[in-house]
């Protein structure tokens, strides 16, 4: 009995501190409030999450060079090599509130477009912190007289293969409409990219110049899907607007174009998918300049399952800027989260053909063979290998003119230890090409970067 009555206690005392702070909390005068809105009595609620932790150790991705020291006059190891563990952790909560209506929130460690805590930061304490990675309310139904939703707050979001557009490490804040339309999808979007806080060109000088005003950055996406008999084929067309003001800016648009296809042809997989780019950029100097966007991409893809083995070959290729037209970019552009899209080590890890992380397909032509088996239910193992270059030189220097990025090998194995767990082991060694004399700065040639990691993963 007593210990009922200890527990009694303590709801009791929980429930007073919960009304103290409720009486506390006056809704605003401007705050709206739905009168038709009432709290769900028969929500359905459903969690999950994952956490995933992984160990790295790469050499030589930031320099391309095996002899830079940490310190002047030492001796010990190099300031490109890198070892450290880091881990992610996710929770999230699915209300669904009708059969057409749910609503979504997940949390996720980091902080802005991080997304994990490295291990050892401080002994004996908390790690990390977490913010919203998706928050946003989903709902559909026929009144307009067919199938037809809603999508809106805090979602991850992509385009076709991820030429152009993938923000699904982090999300985007947009407004998602979509309607069933003849035998396939159509799709209006519309994303806040930037709040902005820029300039609106009054002052003579640029640094003087503080005033805010129209300056964010938005996305406006009309997309179409369809299947046509057993071929899936989809569209899109992408406004990026940036209405900078800044004293030497007048702003930007730019125009992507995607049109794609793949198929199941039973005996072969296809795929294809185009990216062309028009707009313009515009400059208020002193000769007044516009830059028009010029970008172009393409990629072609085949697989092949035999039993419990798929070989498959990719090529793609993505436009560079010529180093002798200003008033043009024929460099595709790309808007692409810290992910690995297709190598290891020269997508992901290192500096590419636009001399930046994260480029994507962005001045690149590769070609790549793989292959991908499972030798048993549990394990899975993959294989690939690539041969790069930089679609246009980056330089007319005559040491640093050469398109030759070097080829890849990569290789990854995944293992089952349990219903939802999973052990990986991942990574790549790029043999890296004259391009990267771009990179490395003391006329050498370039030391080949590589890069392992492995890592548990739990998903719940």
């Amino acid at each position: 009995m007593k210990k009922y009555f200890i527990a009694l206690l303590s709801v009791l005392t929980v429930l007073a501190f919960a009304a103290s702070a409720f009486a506390l909390h006056t809704t605003a005068e401007s705050e709206y409030t739905a009168g038709l809105v009432k709290a769900a009595t028969k929500a359905q609620l459903t969690l999950g999450g994952e956490l995933r932790i992984r160990g790295e150790f790469s050499k030589n991705t930031d320099d391309f060079n095996s002899d830079q020291k940490y310190n002047t006059g030492t001796t010990k190891g190099s300031s490109d090599n890198k070892q450290y563990y880091d881990e992610r952790a996710r929770l999230n909560v699915r209300a669904n509130v009708s059969q057409n209506t749910f609503g979504f929130v997940e949390l996720e460690t980091g902080s802005g477009s991080n997304d994990t805590f490295k291990w050892g930061s401080d002994d004996n304490a908390k790690r990390g912190s977490m913010d919203v990675r998706q928050a946003y309310i989903a709902t559909q139904g026929k009144g307009l007289g067919m199938l037809s939703g809603l999508k809106a707050g805090h979602m991850l979001l992509a385009l076709g293969n991820n030429l152009f557009f993938d923000h699904t490490k982090s999300g985007d804040d947009a407004v998602l409409l979509w309607t069933t339309l003849g035998p396939g999808e159509l799709s209006l979007i519309a994303i806040k990219l930037s709040e902005g806080a820029g300039n609106n060109g009054n002052s003579t000088t640029a640094a003087a110049d503080t005033t805010k005003e129209n300056d964010d950055t938005d996305a406006y996406v009309i997309a179409y899907g369809m299947n046509m008999g057993g071929v899936n084929v989809s569209a899109d067309v992408t406004d990026i607007r940036d209405h900078s003001k800044q004293t030497y800016d007048k702003g930007s648009n730019l125009y992507n174009i995607g049109v794609r296809a793949d198929a199941d042809l039973k005996v072969v997989k296809v795929k294809g998918d185009v990216e062309f780019q028009a707009g313009k950029a515009s400059e208020k100097a002193t000769a007044p300049t516009e830059i028009k966007n010029k970008g172009i991409a393409f990629m072609l893809g085949v697989e092949a399952p035999i039993g419990p083995v798929s070989i498959r070959a990719n090529a793609a290729y993505g436009s560079g800027d010529k180093t002798d037209t200003a008033d043009k970019n024929e460099a595709f552009q790309t808007f692409l989260s810290d992910n690995q899209y297709y190598t290891y080590v020269y997508d992901y890890r290192v500096k590419g053909a636009t001399l930046a992380k994260n480029g994507g397909i962005s001045n690149t032509t590769y070609g790549n063979i793989g292959v991908t088996a499972k030798p048993m239910d549990a394990l899975k193992l993959a294989a690939d290998v690539y041969v790069l270059k930089a679609s246009k030189e980056v330089s007319s220097a005559t040491d640093k003119d050469s398109k030759k990025v070097g080829w890849e090998i990569d290789a990854k194995a995944e293992y089952q230890i349990d219903t939802n767990l999973a052990y990986f082991v991942e990574g790549g060694y790029l043999s890296a090409g004259d391009f990267y004399k771009n990179i490395r700065t003391d006329g050498k040639d370039p030391d080949n970067p590589y890069a392992v990691r492995h890592g548990l993963l739990l998903k719940f």
